[in-house]
């Protein structure tokens, strides 16, 4: 098998998860431990490149080759692995593991069950009822395989895929390599229809085609290399979809409508949607699932444990409190550390801290704020210390544009961000008043009224520019579907400032440029929410300043050197910080808390900020 070309002999991903050991134990065997959301639907873009046919011919023959030898060493593999999981397969969980029903909220209905379209409120039901190629825990550095077995990158541009035997859609259909190679396919025809998803665009930009070489395995051809591949695959829109189901419902696959409704056999993972309507949804544990054989991190061969998941809709978050308060919720998610001490005492509460990796962000219509100055005086008028010392309680820290909680890939300190996280109203004002005249006099702002800390985050904003830059902004605090659909509209926007985040919720799928850095990316919320963009009709000064951002996060993403791309992230950030590009980063809280109920065993708390990693087939409710 050929080798990938490395500037480090060790291979990338091996790094990555932090484990010592042969490259072809660990993509042959699938010897690793196999494991809110934003409310923006992130826009993708088009790659053009095009790799010539004779190349993809050559590529083509070379990958079968690969899989044919990948699939030889898999079987001893697969023996191997199946001996060591009956030597140490676990045992018969105590009868109080079994059944129950776990209680969870959201604000909204959410828009539909689409794994490849939509993110908004509905992550915990695709991920219960479909089936994820792999997950990955950020936290630990560690996969933990799913709906495949093994993975095996054939050389730079050819990554192959195993899928996991026995397993059978709802419906009792085979899951095939086909069924897979058109869930992933999709994703891009999507992207065409609808002219945006949150499906990051990096996760299959670089593809040149997806294939099913046989029944069991999938190769994914290139056009470039791309790092985080499999890590982008632990995503949820890369569900395996009944493709018979699907066409069936549509007219071709990119028709993502026609199973908004998750018809039954659709998908294949632990749970099926018995109910969903306007007051929530209700899951029930599908009998036939498949089993995870050997038990991986997080699943269990004789899981799920719950026998059911009900997810109400609750708008009021004060209503929310009350109901977990009292022990009929099991998950709170984020809590602010000013509310701490109002949890002490309660028997029916479990309060844990976690790293912090939640976000907050003011987003700006570059159509309107494409003056280098402006966004400067944004920069320089905002009131770091008096904001962490009232909306944080003095326990804040300034956020990069790569996630704190990727400390490999963040090279950027406190004291480094000091630099631009600094209040100047005297500058501040001179750059306003400098860059007025392609303004004007208004500053509008935009939020929702997702909880009550972000009516509070607004408030603070609008003052702080009052007082810094002599300006009365107009604050519209909306819910957050009038909110979403205000973001969205392109090209005019009826706000100057988006503020989106509290910083409590958030997470890192543990890939630079899908975490905290999507949000700046021109191709993805800089192009649909920001109007930060290389299209025609930007702003020359935008459009130029995005073509090189854009060229910047490609080449980091095809450095599978980490130490010379975390030197390229450092570069981009210090880019981003210093145009201020698209967003302004608001201080977030140093630490994390979850409230979780009492009764709810092994959840995992370290990754439940995670919003890729919800699914946890070994958790289970105590019934004594």
């Amino acid at each position: 098998m050929g080798k990938v070309p490395m500037r480090n002999s060790e291979n990338y991903w091996t790094r990555l998860k932090g484990r010592r050991f042969g490259r072809r134990r660990f993509l042959v065997a699938g010897g690793v431990t196999a494991a809110g959301a934003a409310a923006i639907l992130a826009g993708c873009g088009d790659d053009d490149e095009a790799a010539p046919a004779a190349t993809a011919a050559a590529t083509a023959a070379a990958t079968k080759a690969a899989a044919t030898q990948a699939a030889a060493t898999q079987a001893a593999a697969a023996t191997a692995a199946a001996t060591a999981a009956a030597t140490a397969a676990p045992t018969e969980p105590p009868v109080n593991k079994r059944g129950g029903t776990l209680r969870l909220h959201k604000g909204t209905e959410g828009s539909g069950f689409d794994p490849g379209m939509y993110h908004l409120d509905n992550t915990e039901i695709t991920h219960w009822t479909f089936t994820q190629p792999l997950a990955y825990q950020p936290t630990k550095g560690t996969f933990s395989m799913d709906g495949m077995t093994s993975f095996e990158q054939a050389d730079e541009m050819t990554l192959i895929w195993k899928v996991r035997p026995g397993m059978t859609f709802h419906n009792g259909d085979p899951v095939t390599a086909e069924d897979v190679a058109y869930s992933w396919t999709r994703l891009g025809e999507i992207y065409d229809l609808t002219g945006g998803t949150h499906v990051s665009r990096p996760g299959f930009a670089y593809w040149d085609n997806v294939e099913a070489i046989d029944n069991d395995t999938v190769v994914e051809h290139w056009k470039k290399p791309s790092a985080g591949a499999p890590i982008h695959r632990s995503r949820h829109y890369y569900s395996f979809i009944n493709k018979a189901v699907a066409e069936a419902k549509g007219n071709n696959t990119g028709d993502y409508i026609d199973i908004q409704s998750a018809p039954d056999g659709v998908g294949s993972g632990p749970y099926r949607i018995a109910e969903a309507n306007a007051e929530g949804t209700r899951l029930t544990r599908w009998a036939d699932y498949w089993k995870h054989t050997p038990a991986d991190d997080g699943f269990v061969e004789d899981g799920p444990y719950i026998d059911e998941i009900v997810t109400r809709i609750i708008p009021d978050k004060e209503a929310v409190r009350a109901a977990f308060e009292a022990g009929d919720m099991d998950v709170y998610a984020a809590i602010d550390g000013l509310m701490l001490e109002e949890f002490e005492g309660n028997p029916r509460v479990n309060i844990q801290e976690v790293p912090s990796g939640g976000n907050s962000f003011l987003g700006m219509d570059g159509t309107k704020l494409f003056d280098t100055r402006a966004r400067q005086a944004l920069q320089k008028g905002f009131n770091y210390p008096a904001f962490i010392a009232s909306i944080r309680a003095g326990d804040g820290m300034f956020q990069a544009p790569v996630s704190t909680l990727l400390g490999g890939f963040q090279q950027l300190s406190q004291a480094d961000l000091q630099k631009w996280y600094t209040y100047d109203p005297a500058e501040a004002r001179k750059l306003w008043e400098a860059a007025a005249p392609e303004i004007g006099e208004k500053l509008h702002i935009r939020a929702s009224s997702s909880s009550p800390l972000q009516t509070d985050i607004s408030n603070f904003v609008g003052q702080t520019y009052k007082e810094s830059l002599g300006l009365d902004p107009e604050i519209t605090i909306t819910d957050v579907g009038t909110w979403a659909s205000a973001a969205l509209v392109r090209p005019e926007k009826d706000w100057e400032l988006l503020m989106y985040g509290d910083g409590l919720a958030g997470g890192t799928t543990g890939l630079p440029e899908d975490s905290s850095l999507i949000h700046f990316d021109p191709r993805g919320y800089g192009l649909n929410a920001f109007n930060h963009h290389a299209d025609p009709d930007a702003h020359p000064v935008i459009s130029e300043q995005a073509t090189e951002l854009a060229g910047m996060l490609d080449a980091q993403q095809a450095e599978t050197d980490m130490e010379a791309r975390a030197a390229l992230l450092t570069e981009i950030q210090t880019w981003i910080l210093d145009r201020h590009w698209c967003n302004a980063a608001l201080p977030v809280p140093t630490k994390s808390y979850y409230g979780f109920g009492s009764r709810l065993r092994d959840f995992g708390a370290d990754n439940w900020l995670n919003f890729y990693a919800h699914r946890r087939e070994s958790m289970w409710l105590d019934q004594a």
